[in-house]
């Protein structure tokens, strides 16, 4: 990253604060008022909103609204993956905003999270074995959105000043728990990462004129894959 003489903690890399920049806060406050609603168990927001495989043509908001939800009544669950967000969300954000225009990178923030979230689900469902337990298992979290982010920080550019170590052993100690402790959606982890890591090849490894349009069609396109693959498993279990 290029550190100038003089400017402002933003530029030069620095914390301009303790608070993570404004989605990040906006989607860390909207998950915790969930998280405190799932405590009134008339609302039942777990089995309203969490990602089911077999319910995704009846309900196909699920593949977005899983994030919102958590394990409970312990808090470690949500705590876990609002840390991640607050650390991982707050640099990639102020990273995308440093060297952009700040009208516009806040939505290119907003929709790695979002398509992290539904690359999550749809590797969820793509890997789930039809009229099996995982076809039926309740899957809640944010993890594939956070896993989102932590894709970002994978792409090769010297845009992002990060260390790359850090995070690579971030992401194995992570699949690695993922695969050894039971209920833990290790294939929503890679959706994440996999979607992540595709959209900020499309943000960060182009010239800045050309950002805008290769990261809308990277989107797009990585929209429609994720729609050809959900359609695959679906036309496959019927």
């Amino acid at each position: 990253m290029d550190t100038p003489q003089e400017g402002s903690a933003r530029e030069t890399g620095r914390a301009p604060s303790v608070s993570p920049p404004l989605v990040t806060s906006i989607i860390m406050i909207l998950t915790g008022v969930v998280f405190l609603a799932q405590l009134l168990p008339s609302l039942d927001l777990v089995h309203r909103l969490s990602f089911v495989p077999a319910l995704v043509l009846e309900q196909p908001w699920r593949v977005l609204s899983v994030a919102l939800v958590h394990e409970q009544p312990s808090p470690f669950h949500l705590l876990a993956n609002m840390i991640g967000l607050f650390f991982f969300g707050s640099f990639i954000e102020r990273a995308l905003g440093r060297w952009r225009f700040l009208t516009i990178y806040r939505w290119r923030f907003l929709t790695i999270y979002l398509l992290g979230t539904v690359g999550g689900s749809v590797m969820v469902l793509v890997l789930a074995k039809p009229f099996t337990v995982d076809w039926v298992t309740n899957n809640i979290g944010a993890s594939g959105a956070v896993f989102a982010i932590v894709g970002v920080l994978l792409v090769p550019t010297q845009k992002l000043d990060r260390n790359i170590t850090g995070v690579v052993l971030f992401v194995a100690l992570n699949f690695g728990y993922g695969f050894l402790v039971a209920g833990v959606s290790w294939q929503a982890h890679l959706g994440g990462l996999i979607a992540g890591f595709v959209l900020g090849c499309g943000a960060l490894l182009v010239p800045k004129k050309q950002s805008t349009l290769v990261f809308v069609l990277t989107a797009v396109g990585l929209l429609l894959a994720m729609l050809v693959a959900g359609a695959w498993r679906i036309n496959d279990a019927w």
